[in-house]
C-alpha cells in the first residue's frame, strides 16, 4: 500500500470514527491553519484514486486531524455529566 493510499484510509477511518463530516473537517482544519479550505477539497482526498477530481491527503491535514479530533473527544468526556 502506498503513502497516498494510506492517508486515504486514515482520513476515512478518522471521519467515521468521529462522526464528522467534509464539511466539519474543512472547517476544524481552517480553524487550525488559518487557510481557506472547502468541504469539496476534503472530498477529493477520500476519493477513489481512478476518479480525476481525486487528490492526495496530505500528511500535514492528517496530523493535524489525529491530533485536535483527539483533544474534541477528550474535552466532551471531561465536560461530559456524571
Amino acid at each position: 500500500m502506498t503513502e497516498i493510499e494510506r492517508n486515504k484510509v486514515r482520513l476515512k477511518k478518522l471521519m467515521l470514527s468521529h462522526g464528522k463530516s467534509s464539511r466539519h473537517i474543512a472547517i476544524l482544519l481552517a480553524q487550525v491553519t488559518g487557510d481557506r479550505l472547502s468541504a469539496r477539497t476534503v472530498q477529493s482526498w477520500g476519493a477513489s484514486p481512478h476518479l480525476v477530481s481525486a487528490r492526495p491527503c496530505p500528511g500535514w491535514a492528517l496530523y493535524i486531524l489525529e491530533t485536535e479530533l483527539q483533544i474534541l473527544a477528550e474535552e466532551s468526556l471531561i465536560n461530559k455529566p456524571y
